[in-house]
């Protein structure tokens, strides 16, 4: 079973979290509406960009380390 640290810093429950606050940001400060929508479409559009060059990031040292393995003689 996963920690509750672990569930809680998903990027699947962050997405969640940001969308509710955001829908009550508008409920409450509706004059404030189309700035509000401006700025998530911007913050959703860097997050892409980062977790993209993160994840291929993540996946060229999964297979360099794979790759070492095989090259280190160990057959």
């Amino acid at each position: 079973m996963r920690s509750f640290l672990q569930r809680i810093s998903s990027r699947k429950f962050l997405t969640a979290v940001a969308v509710q606050a955001a829908s009550v940001a508008v409920i409450f400060w509706p004059q404030y509406e189309s700035a509000m929508t401006a700025a998530a479409v911007r913050i959703a559009a860097l997050l892409t960009l980062l977790l993209a060059a993160l994840g291929y990031g993540k996946i060229e040292a999964g297979v360099d380390v794979e790759r070492t393995s095989d090259t280190d003689g160990s057959n």
